[in-house]
């Protein structure tokens, strides 16, 4: 019964983005090349993936988590809860699928970036800040300080940068937080936060705290190996080969999730010692997710990838108006696609007890990734520097700060986190990529924008919240 709801709820937030691109391949002629059937094949088997994937995610990782960050509290050692959340966030991100579908990208691109040099600095970003993140709850630091930081270090270091590198540290902080890290990183926060007792907002921004590490470690990673120096032809692949991509994808997710799935069999046999029943039903829950994961990479790249890149060639070919209205609508309807965005809302309308509206939050992020999307392709028409557009955004999310509701400040944050998932990375960056052309470098730097706007709409309907609450109480 639970799956079928998931299943419903699925498929009607994958069936805009699904019409839009079926309407406009019609229209362009996208489906000369690239087969019909098998792009609705692709999206039935999409919705099935997703809602199956979710199911598993409340079954079987959520527990671990908070679990996991129950029991480190509970130990009362602060070396052992830093090391922890340092060495949990370095396993994750080194096996996201995300992470390493960007750097391949960008080893493309640039000679001197080396694979395993740009995902370490990638991974340690993630595990220092997701351990800091542990730290401000258990000493109390105030989220706004805790983000503050972090992003004017980041400014700093960006006035160093070249504009490529400058895109893809931003890119690298929406990259880490794709399907399989959000939700242990936040069931592990929350778990922690549950055991301290703490505020309500001490619930929320884990993830957002943890995509700030990357943005300064790759800063500093592109500052050492010397900025950006070009491969000749070098452009980033729109797709993987449809030949063995399922295969390639299988392996992909096993490694994504084998250390994760041995934390688990670790904690359970030697702490958590759950009724058999009850350990039965989390692994079967773990099984889901990787069902689910394998199922879902495998349909938008086999398909979506392709579409995505061929739609966004041929309206790039419209101007920069068309280009700019299209990028807004399907970047509104392809972040309700993302399979963190629904853990999140659920998580927000579940600990706010139903205060906060999970569909207000949908088109509160929405908006903001809409407009991220649009504001991109309107520096690819008139190619001003990626730091014109970071700065207002980044300055807005900052003067915001003082207005926002410490809990809507965390989930804001979060809401920047998940939104960069995977349909961002397999829809909308292959869409800007065929919209570039030749010159596909510049459609780096849309996950970081993507990551950013967000946190401003959300920001925004947290002062909308409290100028409300505030006004019925002078009215009661």
């Amino acid at each position: 019964m639970e799956f079928i709801s998931k299943l419903k709820e699925v498929g009607f937030s994958v069936l805009p983005i699904t019409v839009i691109a079926l309407i406009l391949s019609l229209i362009l002629g996208v489906f000369s090349t690239v087969s019909i059937f098998g792009f609705l094949f692709s999206t039935m088997l999409m919705v099935f993936s997703l809602a199956l994937f979710l199911m598993g995610i409340s079954l079987g990782f959520v527990p671990v988590g908070s679990y996991i960050g129950s029991m480190l509290t509970s130990s009362r050692s602060l070396k052992l809860i830093l090391s922890a959340g340092l060495a949990i966030g370095v396993v994750i991100t080194v096996a996201e699928p995300d992470v390493a579908v960007l750097v391949s990208q960008v080893k493309e691109c640039c000679i001197n970036v080396g694979k395993a040099g740009l995902t370490l600095s990638v991974a340690l970003g993630v595990g220092v800040f997701m351990a800091f993140s542990y730290l401000r709850v258990l000493v109390g630091i105030p989220y706004r300080i805790a983000v503050s930081i972090p992003i004017i270090a980041a400014f700093l270091l960006a006035l160093l940068s070249d504009e490529f590198f400058l895109s893809v540290a931003f890119d690298s902080g929406g990259a880490t937080t794709g399907p399989v890290a959000v939700p242990f990183i936040m069931a592990l926060g929350l778990g922690i936060a549950n055991a301290r007792g703490g505020r309500e907002e001490d619930s929320f921004g884990f993830a957002g705290i943890a995509s700030l590490g990357p943005i300064l470690l790759t800063l500093l990673y592109g500052l050492m190996a010397g900025g950006f120096d070009p491969l000749m032809g070098g452009e980033p692949s729109l797709a993987l080969s449809k030949s063995g991509l399922f295969l390639a994808v299988l392996k992909e997710v096993s490694i994504s999730l084998f250390p994760l799935f041995a934390i688990a069999l670790a904690v359970e046999l030697f702490f958590m010692r759950l009724p058999v029943l009850a350990a039965i039903r989390m692994f079967i829950g773990i099984i889901y997710t990787y069902i689910g994961v394998v199922l879902f990479l495998f349909s938008i790249r086999v398909s979506f990838m392709p579409v995505a890149s061929l739609l966004g060639r041929y309206i790039g070919n419209m101007g920069p108006g068309v280009l700019t209205m299209a990028g807004f609508i399907l970047g509104a309807s392809v972040v309700l696609a993302e399979p963190a965005v629904w853990v999140l809302t659920e998580q927000v309308e579940e600990i706010s007890n139903g205060r906060i509206k999970r569909w207000v939050m949908l088109l509160f992020i929405s908006l903001g990734v809409a407009f991220a999307v649009a504001l991109l392709f309107v520096r690819m028409a008139y190619g001003f520097s990626y730091m014109r557009l970071l700065l207002p955004i980044y300055l807005s999310i900052l003067a915001l700060m003082p207005f926002t509701p410490p809990l809507f400040l965390a989930i804001a944050f979060d809401s920047g986190g998940v939104a960069t998932g995977p349909m961002s990375s397999a829809f909308l960056l292959p869409f800007a990529i065929g919209a570039a052309g030749a010159s596909s470098i510049g459609a780096f730097g849309m996950i970081g924008l993507i990551a950013a706007m967000p946190i401003v709409s959300v920001e925004v309907l947290g002062v909308v919240y409290s100028a409300i609450l505030t006004h019925g109480a002078r009215r009661g």
